[in-house]
């Protein structure tokens, strides 16, 4: 039984007359503050207490809290009932900024101890936080992190969660509210409560993806020192223990799928039996990591108080015959229709990402190659130093320049090959800013220079010749200066990214930048001219496009386009491109679609569809009265019962003309013509007079019969 409360007071109990709501849906999501919304009818007792940024709401699941929040917007609609919109506690976070400030040798726990007493400095009691559990970690606990007046939610979401694989819980005890920083695992529990596929607690499904789904795997151990196959290595297999066979598959899958074969490597295994194991589990669990499943399931704990509910968090279990899978998956988001719990939705999935040491255990990737490059890099690094021993000793001289401003003020030293810079083709330059090199003369570029910020740009950094270890111990501990997270120039070696980038200057008011950035999962490109600039980031799954003075996005996914507003989140998409046509979506809503469709008693009737979904209100068609409108007026509109109009129904905004063509199978009401309303009733008429002959007649009569001012039966 669910109920809402607003500032400890009873808003919605279910079943009464009076403290009752409409629709009523809570919105809930990891790392993200979630949301409730609901009409209040003007009958409700609390209907004129509702107030923006001041009234608390509270929703309870069979007496615990599972939201709490602010009303951020009330508003009337055409029939009194108040549209109620409340955000959950972790948007508090929102309102408070992190100035501008350099962390450094910081663990997860003190940053976020530090960021939360600033957020707590400028916000009252009811929306202050303590620090809690803090679960995740940097490799040494020596976190380097700038801030700039982002918001404390964006901190930490960018700063720790992002960076650290981290998930935020909020906890209350003894009046108090705490905020955990910590692992997806230790989030929530296990839940008992099974989805099956196929079975009664699944109604439908979304976004299953099978483009990485395997009915076959062929498991490959650690390498043997013979090969029977002269220049080719062979690895352990599982024929000696699999009938002959170095395959296992799903015989499930393979009758729905097909045979669909892939190698799997496990490079720290040397007996048959144990890769046998590891291939099997595989199977039905281990390629299902990055799946992500949207579905509607039935939560039976709200039928029976014994069975445990789903939270988010929460692991569940999930059973796939048909795919052979047998895992659990995490609680992503939950969507509760309190009145209605038969349309609730979770998205499970599983959205940590393997480090490269369990990607090597796994060996989805083959690290022989890199074997060979990290002796490249040792090579490359020897003859790096050499070269330049050579170069610094072995220098014949040049010339130096001083320049000096109108005033007689310094500018710049220049070193050059040359006795001017119009000349010179290699150019050091020392200025307040810091030290440049540029090969392209005077104007550059300067691909290599060492900045007032402490930026050190290297065009010949290689990846692979510093270690992580040596980044974040050696380096930092030698090095004082600024490293600001801004520049467009960076070199980076972490446990999953190497990065670089490079910037061109021309010019004082005019820049022209260009970077790139790899690594394992990504490629970010980005170019830039004076305050505008467009990037793109690729993903091994998704590419996004973006530009800094406006806040769309577009994401190309497999087989997908999409378009955001203001952020890439399901509250931002805008619409949605696919083989099914494109799809509309609002402030998180799943307004509909126009794309083709099948007729369902007979597929071979193929159309074109206009959809609208569940929490769509209305379908219109709508123009502009003038040049400089503001608005559109509305000519033709469908409307669900008790929106807009009222009536459920086709609703007319303008004059409609047939041309003369028919309009069958009517029921009119409420006619009209001239000005003079439709009649009901019957009209007496004479049909036939005859002479009798002697100097008298005889009539007969008759009636017609008038419906909504329409004649629906007369005498023939």
């Amino acid at each position: 039984m669910y109920q809402i409360l607003i500032d400890g007071r009873d808003l919605y109990y279910p079943r009464d007359e009076e403290y009752t709501v409409s629709d009523a849906v809570v919105h809930l999501q990891l790392n993200d503050s979630g949301s409730v919304e609901f009409g209040l009818p003007a009958l409700n007792p609390e209907y004129g207490n509702i107030k923006n940024r001041i009234s608390m709401l509270q929703v309870l699941k069979n007496g615990k809290e599972i939201f709490y929040g602010e009303v951020r917007e009330s508003e009337k609609d055409f029939y009194g009932t108040k549209q109620v919109y409340a955000v959950g506690e972790l948007a508090f976070l929102f309102d408070s900024i992190q100035p501008q400030a350099k962390y450094q040798d910081k663990t997860a726990r003190q940053l976020l101890e530090t960021w939360l007493n600033i957020h707590n400095s400028q916000v009252e009691e009811k929306k202050r936080f303590y620090v809690g559990m803090v679960t995740v970690h940097d490799p040494n606990d020596s976190l380097y992190r700038f801030t700039n007046q982002e918001t404390t939610l964006d901190c930490i979401r960018e700063k720790l969660c992002e960076k650290l694989d981290g998930y935020l819980r909020i906890r209350k005890v003894d009046g108090k509210r705490y905020l955990d920083l910590v692992t997806l695992q230790e989030y929530g529990k296990i839940c008992e409560q099974p989805i099956e596929f196929g079975d009664n607690l699944l109604d439908y499904s979304e976004n299953v993806s099978a483009s990485e789904l395997y009915t076959c795997v062929i498991p490959k151990g650690a390498r043997l020192e013979e090969s029977p196959i002269e220049g080719l290595e062979a690895y352990v297999d599982i024929k000696s223990v699999n009938g002959g066979k170095d395959y296992l598959y799903s015989q499930e899958a393979v009758n729905i799928y097909g045979w669909n074969r892939c190698v799997v490597s496990w490079d720290d295994v040397t007996e048959p039996a144990n890769l046998k194991k590891k291939g099997e589990q595989w199977l039905k669990d281990n390629q299902y990591e990055n799946m992500v499943l949207e579905l509607s399931a039935a939560d039976l704990s709200l039928l029976d108080a014994e069975i445990e509910s789903f939270e988010l968090g929460d692991s569940v279990p999930v059973y796939s015959k048909p795919h052979g899978m047998d895992r659990t998956f995490p609680v992503q988001k939950l969507e509760l229709h309190l009145q209605n719990p038969a349309e609730d939705k979770l998205q499970l999935g599983n959205s940590v990402k393997l480090s490269y040491t369990e990607q090597n255990k796994g060996n989805y990737q083959y690290f022989n190659q890199q074997l060979e490059s990290t002796r490249q890099t040792t090579a490359w690094l020897q003859s790096a130093i050499d070269n330049a021993t050579a170069m610094m000793t072995g220098s014949k001289g040049g010339y130096k320049v001083s320049e000096y401003d109108e005033k007689g003020r310094w500018l710049r030293d220049l070193y050059m090959n040359a006795p001017s810079k119009e000349q010179a083709t290699q150019v050091m330059q020392i200025n307040m800013n810091g030290i440049g090199f540029s090969r392209d003369g005077f104007d550059g570029p300067y691909k290599n220079a060492w900045t007032i910020d402490g930026v050190l740009l290297g065009e010949f950094i290689k990846a692979g010749s510093v270690s992580a270890e040596k980044l974040s111990a050696e380096y930092k501990s030698s090095v004082t200066n600024q490293i600001n997270t801004t520049v467009t120039a960076k070199f980076e070696v972490a446990e999953n990214l190497i990065s670089a980038e490079v910037k061109r200057a021309t010019g004082a008011e005019v820049e022209l930048a260009a970077s790139l950035k790899v690594t394992s999962e990504l490629v970010e490109s980005k170019v830039s001219k004076g305050e505008f600039g467009s990037y793109m980031q690729q993903y091994y799954n998704r590419v996004l496009i973006g530009f800094n003075n406006d806040s769309k996005y577009v994401q190309i996914t497999a087989g997908a386009i999409g378009i955001y507003d203001n952020g890439i989140s399901n509250s931002k998409k805008r619409a949605m491109f696919d083989q099914n046509g494109n799809h509309f979506y609002r402030d998180g809503y799943y307004v509909g679609k126009i794309g083709t469709n099948q007729w369902k008693q007979n597929n071979a009737h193929k159309g074109l569809v206009f959809d609208l979904e569940y929490p769509g209100k209305y379908m219109t068609w709508a123009y502009k009265e003038t040049d400089g409108a503001t608005e559109y007026s509305t000519i033709w509109t469908f409307a669900r019962s008790g929106t807009m109009y009222g009536s459920f129904g086709l609703h007319a905004g303008c004059d409609i003309d047939m041309h003369n063509y028919k309009i069958k199978n009517v029921e009119v009401e409420n006619l009209s013509a001239g000005g003079y309303k439709a009649w009901d009733g019957t009209i007496p008429i004479i049909t036939d007079i005859q002479s009798n002959g002697d100097g008298t007649i005889t009539w007969w009569r008759g009636t017609v019969n008038v419906r909504t001012g329409v004649i629906t039966a007369a005498p023939s």
